[in-house]
């Protein structure tokens, strides 16, 4: 049986859709700041888990996950090489790693995560405008 006293790191992700926020941005502010405080709080009172300022990030809007293209092995930058479509949302592109020392190979995976209309002369991205909503998944 595992120690009841264990932890590991894991990145923690709360998600309030449809609130309505205060549009006066120093009042938003403060909202988010409290609420980043409240759950730092309630961690430390209720479990004991210590959780940095620096390590709670309040924010409105959408995100999006992204992973530079360098080796998860040795950190080296990964050379991209052919990229094939996928009938779904996305496409997959072989690569390697640029080192001769490493072994590393693998597939690069692109997802689409916004749609920008071109129609006039300003481009707009189409999750800013609520034109599409994304959808969340976990890995």
């Amino acid at each position: 049986m595992e120690n009841a006293d264990q932890t590991t790191a894991y990145r923690l992700t709360i998600t309030v859709d449809g609130v309505e926020l205060p549009v006066d941005e120093e009042m938003r502010h403060a909202l988010l700041n409290d609420l980043s405080a409240v759950v730092r709080a309630r961690f430390k009172e209720r479990h004991g888990v210590q959780v940095d300022q620096d390590d709670i990030t309040v924010a409105t809007g959408y995100r999006y996950a992204q992973v530079s293209a360098e080796c998860p092995l040795c950190s080296e930058e990964l050379d991209l090489l052919s990229v094939y479509l996928n009938t779904g949302n996305g496409a997959y592109a072989s690569a390697r790693c640029s080192s001769d020392h490493c072994e590393w190979s693998g597939d690069a995976i692109y997802r689409i995560v916004d749609l920008e209309d071109s129609e006039s002369n300003v481009v707009e991205s189409s999750v800013l405008t609520d034109d599409i909503t994304p959808n969340y998944a976990p890995y």
